[in-house]
């Protein structure tokens, strides 16, 4: 068996991050998680007095949490962009955290072994761990939309290379007021629209790294005034340092 130590892979619909003894801070992510473990238990805490102990389990976005993993045991962090149909199949206000079923997993799991063991990395083949992951059963199977305005003021954010994106440029493509935009959005997405902008800036840093800049590079690359302000934002949503996916 090949002799790894982490692997990265990237989506349209999200991403994969492969390690093992991960301790992280508390933190807050926009995407869903799925975290999956190869083999013993991991520990996630909710504070610093609650803590239960996983073999899988989901956790929806904007969820506050740390997690403290076995030593030497290799786990998947698996993040769910909210607004695809993927996320929306996941997605499920009733559960914040969710148990997930190992024995139900297997076959994804699997899936995931493959390719973390593998020399191959292709986007395809990460989108289609993602699909079937959702199809996961216990997730809900409620059929979400969101407004197509705010989802094309999304793509708008996530394509636009504009380091100081307004929120009047935006708002104005989608024929909306900026105080109805700003309401909306916030209420599709959960998020700020100055946020949201911040979460496009590092999904593009972590794509730069994905495509083998290093974090200076990527830094820029995602719009980012320096690394440091790239290793904040990292850190906020994950947790732990943006070295931590360059083992």
């Amino acid at each position: 068996m090949i002799n790894k130590i982490s692997k990265i892979g990237f989506s349209k619909i999200g991403g994969i991050f492969i390690g093992k003894d991960i301790v992280s801070d508390f933190h807050k992510h926009y995407a869903l998680t799925v975290i999956v473990s190869f083999g013993k238990l991991f520990s996630l805490y909710t504070s610093k007095d609650n803590q239960d102990d996983y073999q899988a389990v989901l956790i929806q976005k904007n969820i506050d949490f740390s997690i403290e993993t076995c030593k030497n045991e290799y786990v998947a962090f698996i993040h769910i962009v909210p607004y695809s149909e993927a996320g929306m199949r996941l997605t499920d206000n009733a559960h914040p955290i969710l148990k997930l079923d190992s024995l139900k997993l297997q076959d994804s799991l699997s899936l995931i072994k493959d390719w973390f063991y593998s020399n191959v990395n292709t986007q395809e083949i990460v989108e289609n761990i993602l699909d079937a992951i959702s199809l996961i059963t216990g997730a809900c199977k409620e059929k979400k939309v969101m407004d197509d305005r705010i989802l094309k003021a999304m793509t708008l954010i996530m394509d636009s290379e504009d380091e100081k994106l307004h929120v009047d440029k935006i708002s104005v493509a989608v024929n909306l007021s900026i105080s109805h935009f700003n309401r909306l959005f916030k209420k599709e997405t959960g998020l700020t629209f100055r946020r949201f902008v911040l979460h496009s800036k590092l999904i593009k840093s972590i794509f730069a790294v994905y495509e083998n800049n290093n974090l200076t590079e990527a830094s820029f690359i995602g719009g980012f005034s320096d690394q440091p302000h790239l290793t904040r934002t990292f850190k906020e949503n994950f947790g732990i340092k943006p070295s931590t996916i360059l083992k």
